[in-house]
Formats: structure tokens, C-alpha cells, sequence
């Protein structure tokens, strides 16, 4: 097994599988940082464990399955699958999906990008019904290094550039649920951006006018607004995409 890729397994297995913070001294550098949602969390023992353990509580059992993973060796990109009992709904299970950007430093893990959607999270807890958790990869942790391919990274910064993420899949798309695009976008900002063979990771923030769609939000439409948006696409962009839809309806209603 990749060392980059056993790191990766203890991340899901032993500290989010079992909440045991005492595995992310061995697997995380103590400057670990995490951006999510638009906030950072630096540093592993004073914000990043005490923010993830609060969610861990909220949702005790919780699971994390993987449904990809790829690495050039550098980094690594892994599309997952939280799920599990929330204990402020009594009890209501959800199943919401999140890719994650990683880097390490050939011995810990130093950074995540990720977006979670937190969206369809919410959606299932208010109207009490989860929804299912995508089948996981078969074999996640026998992934090894693939070379970046250049030609790969420059189709991909051309698509995110047009502004539209067809034909990738989008947030919880995947159940049948409608995805439509949620801003005319003007300008995008590519943060993160990495190939393994011809599979592209990137973050990106999308900037451009609110066209609606989003609950509670009637009359902001016009609005400027960003998103930021993380994806596992191939070249011609067809893949997955989690958007951070919380965080743009909580800007449009600001």
C-alpha cells in the first residue's frame, strides 16, 4: 500500500470511523488545516479536532465510505460518502457526499480542501427521510500513483473557466434530484488543481449574479454572490462535483 494511501485509510478508518482523536498525532502534522465551506481551521490540536469532534457528536456511529480515490503521490483526491444518526433530530439518519483535497509532507497529512454537502444533509434531516449511500469503491487503498497529465489540467481550466460544470454530476444529483445551475457565472478562481493520469481534483470559486433555486432565497435573485465548488472530473468534465450551496444561500439572504 501507497503510504500517502495509508494515511488516507487511517483518516476514514481510525479517526473518523472510531472519532478517536488520538490517531491524527500519528497521521496529521500538528499545522493541519482544513478549508471547508469557506472558513479555515488551522491547526490540528485547536481547531481542527475540536471542529470535527463536534460533528462526530452530533452524529455518534458516524461512517465514512469511500466511493474514490486517486493520487499522483503528492496529494490525494478521495470522494466519499458521510452517513450516519443525528442526535439533535432523535436519532434521523442522512447520507451526504464530499470530495476532499489532501497534501502531506511524505510522513503527515498537512492540508484538506473539501466541500460536504451540508445542503442535502439538511434536507433529509427536515423532511425525515435519507437518502442512500452510494456504492463505495471496491478497492479505495490499493490506489497508486499515476503521473499528472498537463494536457488533462488545461481542459479541465478551460471548462471551469466557461463558467458551466455540465456534464459533471453535481451534489446529490446522483439520487435523481434536480441540480440546476445556481449563479450566472462571470469570473471563476481556481484555488487547487492537480491531475493522476487523466483524472483532474480541483477547488474552485465560482463569482457571478444569484439566479435562485435555492429555499428562502426568493426576491435576492441578481444578487453577486461566489460559491466555491470541488470536483474529481475527467478532461472533458464529466465526474462529480460537490458545491457549497449552504454557504451561497447564506450569503444571498445576508
Amino acid at each position: 500500500m501507497h503510504p500517502l494511501v495509508a494515511l488516507m485509510r487511517r483518516f476514514a478508518v481510525d479517526w473518523l470511523g472510531r472519532a478517536d482523536p488520538s490517531a491524527c498525532a500519528e497521521i496529521m502534522d500538528p499545522g493541519y488545516a482544513i478549508l471547508i465551506g469557506g472558513h479555515t481551521l488551522d491547526g490540528r490540536d485547536d481547531a481542527y479536532i475540536p471542529g470535527t469532534l463536534a460533528q462526530l457528536r452530533r452524529f455518534p456511529g458516524l461512517l465514512l465510505s469511500v466511493q474514490d480515490l486517486w493520487t499522483d503521490g503528492e496529494r490525494v483526491a478521495l470522494r466519499f460518502t458521510e452517513h450516519g444518526p443525528s442526535e439533535a433530530d432523535g436519532g434521523q439518519p442522512a447520507a451526504w457526499t464530499g470530495i476532499g483535497l489532501f497534501d502531506w509532507n511524505g510522513t503527515r497529512l498537512t492540508r484538506n480542501v473539501t466541500e460536504e454537502d451540508y445542503h442535502s444533509r439538511r434536507r433529509q434531516l427536515a423532511e425525515r427521510a435519507s437518502d442512500p449511500v452510494e456504492s463505495p469503491a471496491p478497492a479505495p487503498w490499493a490506489a497508486q500513483p499515476e503521473p499528472a497529465d498537463p494536457a488533462a489540467e488545461r481542459s479541465v481550466r478551460e471548462w471551469l473557466a466557461a463558467g458551466d460544470l455540465a456534464p459533471a454530476v453535481l451534489d446529490d444529483g446522483w439520487t435523481g434530484r434536480p441540480t440546476p445551475p445556481l449563479l450566472d457565472v462571470t469570473r471563476v478562481e481556481v484555488g487547487e488543481l492537480f491531475s493522476a493520469g487523466p483524472r483532474v481534483a480541483f477547488q474552485a470559486v465560482q463569482h457571478g449574479r444569484y439566479l435562485g433555486g435555492l429555499p428562502g432565497t426568493q426576491g435576492r435573485e441578481g444578487r453577486e454572490a461566489s460559491m466555491s465548488v470541488v470536483g474529481m472530473v475527467g478532461p472533458d468534465g464529466r465526474g462529480r462535483v460537490v458545491r457549497d450551496r449552504v454557504g451561497l444561500r447564506r450569503a444571498v439572504r445576508a
